[in-house]
């Protein structure tokens, strides 16, 4: 396919009290979840676990697979190719109720989205909406290609 980019991320589904976790940053005109990059040896929890504690200097809540998303989406030019992990977590009582700014990047802050909007704002990848909606325990597999 060319000049394309393989990735693997590890992310984190928070809610609290009917609102998903999100991260906002300046110049981007969406919004994304909380998670990063595996790295080579590191099992997807693991990950997830440790980009959370990287973002809110927090330990990371029991994690719950909700579903793998294999996301095929251009960027900057370059065909990308993202399959990510996404994990269910409480909210940890220690997190704060307004927005914050990540430890590990002062241009993103979090803040909390009503599940209500998360259809009516751009929140990628897109089929996040649906992991949101699944049953109770499923795990999904999405092909998403936008």
């Amino acid at each position: 396919m060319g000049d394309s980019i393989f990735c693997v991320r590890a992310v984190i589904l928070c809610l609290r009290d009917g609102h998903l976790l999100v991260n906002a940053e300046q110049g981007v005109n969406f919004l994304y979840l909380p998670g990063g990059a595996i790295k080579s040896g590191e099992a997807t929890p693991e990950s997830a676990a440790r980009e959370w504690t990287e973002e809110t200097g927090l330990p990371a809540g029991p994690l719950r697979l909700a579903g793998v998303v294999e996301n095929f989406f251009p960027h900057s030019g370059r065909q990308w190719h993202e399959i990510g992990f996404y994990y269910r977590m409480a909210a940890p009582p220690e997190l704060p109720p307004t927005p914050f700014t990540v430890n590990d990047n002062p241009n993103v802050t979090c803040l909390w989205l009503p599940l209500a909007e998360v259809r009516k704002r751009r929140v990628v990848p897109l089929p996040v909406r649906d992991l949101l909606e699944g049953p109770g325990g499923s795990v999904r597999h999405i092909v998403n290609r936008a």
